[in-house]
């Protein structure tokens, strides 16, 4: 039987390449995404690979919604793996543009619906035997220079050091969470943006991170890593480790 794999914001970019990667590799795989749609044309993608699929909308910042995942995947015998994808910036405007209820919901879709969802799994996997979490984080949260969103760079920091604070977990769990903070990734929105920039402004910028090669350090980290390590990634195949001591 697959070992099952929950994947927020799973419908599209790179939560459905991650969706994909995990199911070539043998996981069944639950597709999670607020577009309904979305989850369910990525599950349709997996049947192809003949594991275990199941696709549902959900908005990961309802507590009824991550109710629903769980018991989803449990309905398949898992969950032993959690990817926390799903995030996103602030529609339209920014902080201190942005209304408190705009940029608290950015915050919660980012930082406090992956802690949710990761607690909610704990009990689930240490019944299995164990199991991982990963969070996606970004390198917006990584630094100290002025940012283009303050709450998604906020949000995208806690869940950088909720991961690193949390490596005990694998002791009294079974289970290791970890994280990886990738720099601009060469998906389909990236790469139009990336056109529209001049030579010059190129020249500035790190070059775009494959997909795969995201995909690649999350399914190495599903497989070995130690609660707790937090990988950045940035262009040209450059990266950091940060493992627990």
């Amino acid at each position: 039987m697959a070992d099952i794999a929950i994947v927020t914001g799973g419908g599209a970019g790179l939560g459905r390449e991650i969706a994909l990667g995990l199911a070539r590799a043998g996981y069944g795989v639950v597709v999670a995404d607020v577009d309904e749609h979305a989850a369910r044309a990525c599950a349709t993608l997996i049947e192809a690979y003949g594991t275990p699929v199941r696709a549902l909308g959900a908005d990961v910042r309802e507590p009824r919604d991550l109710d629903r995942i769980v018991a989803l995947a449990r309905d398949l015998g898992g969950p032993h793996v959690l990817v926390n994808n799903a995030g996103g910036w602030t529609p339209r405007r920014q902080y201190p543009e942005a209304t408190a209820p705009e940029w608290t919901s950015t915050v919660e879709l980012n930082l406090v619906a992956p802690m949710r969802l990761s607690q909610l799994v704990l009990d689930p996997m240490r019944a299995l035997g164990g199991g991982a979490v990963v969070n996606v984080a970004s390198s917006g949260g990584i630094g100290f220079e002025p940012y283009g969103s303050p709450e998604y760079g906020a949000a995208k920091a806690g869940l950088i050091r909720f991961t690193s604070t949390v490596a005990g977990l694998a002791g009294t769990h079974g289970v290791r969470m970890m994280c990886v903070a990738p720099d601009w990734i060469g998906l389909d929105r990236a790469r139009v943006q990336w056109e529209r920039m001049s030579a010059a402004e190129r020249a500035a910028s790190p070059p775009l991170i494959p997909p795969a090669e995201v995909v690649a350090v999350v399914l190495d980290l599903v497989r070995q890593g130690a609660g707790g390590t937090v990988v950045e990634m940035r262009g040209g195949g450059q990266r950091s480790v940060h493992a627990p001591a």
